[in-house]
């Protein structure tokens, strides 16, 4: 019996969620409304409120569960990071595999959270979370949180996590086909493929 219910409250919460990723499509996030989110999931206010308390709450719930599931991987996964082995093998990180399992197990919600409808919020506490897990391996790996001398440690990070984002945000809005496995190489290959590389440019020449 207790089963049965929990099943149900999962179900009913599930829906919910789909409908607010649903009104998302066609508005801001600041404009949907409990209305909107009981009429596409075809439950009355009662039963959203048995759930939430309101929709900022329904938002907060679903980011910081998202959130959460970002950390845990973060902090039990980064080991093997930075350990040049699987680039050398073609084989990417074990954390980088698992963050891309959790976004494609989520995502029409991260397509909505990072879009210009979404949580202005989402985007800046996913980063802080990746910062701060990058900033701690680095320090294990070197003994110091310091990155390259060419570019301020700031700098250098911000350009690492928005290349990550960047894959990630593009791979959600598109449907190319591209897999799991494919997006996880692609994100590896580009923390060290060096711009050059990417354009298809191995070596200088001089043009007369």
């Amino acid at each position: 019996m207790m089963t049965s219910q929990k099943n149900r409250q999962e179900e009913t919460e599930a829906n919910i969620i789909h409908a607010l990723l649903e009104a998302g499509k066609t508005k801001p996030l600041a404009q949907i409304s409990v209305s909107d989110i009981t009429r596409i999931s075809h439950i009355n206010r009662g039963t959203f409120y048995l759930h939430f308390l309101d929709k900022d709450d329904l938002v907060n719930q679903v980011t910081q569960k998202f959130v959460d599931q970002v950390q845990t991987i973060l902090h039990t996964e980064m080991s093997e990071s930075m350990d040049y082995h699987y680039f050398s093998e073609g084989k990417p990180y074990p954390v980088i595999t698992s963050l891309v399992d959790l976004i494609a197990e989520n995502k029409e919600l991260v397509k909505f959270m990072l879009g210009t409808n979404g949580n202005p919020k989402f985007y800046p506490t996913i980063v802080t979370e990746l910062k701060t897990a990058i900033l701690n391996k680095l320090n294990s790996v070197k003994g110091n949180r310091d990155f390259t001398s060419d570019i301020p440690n700031e700098y250098a990070i911000r350009l690492i996590i928005s290349m990550i984002f960047s894959i990630l945000k593009t791979w959600v809005n598109n449907d190319d086909g591209l897999t799991k496995e494919a997006i996880s190489k692609i994100i590896m290959k580009s923390l060290y493929l060096s711009p050059y590389e990417m354009l298809g440019i191995t070596k200088f020449s001089n043009k007369k």
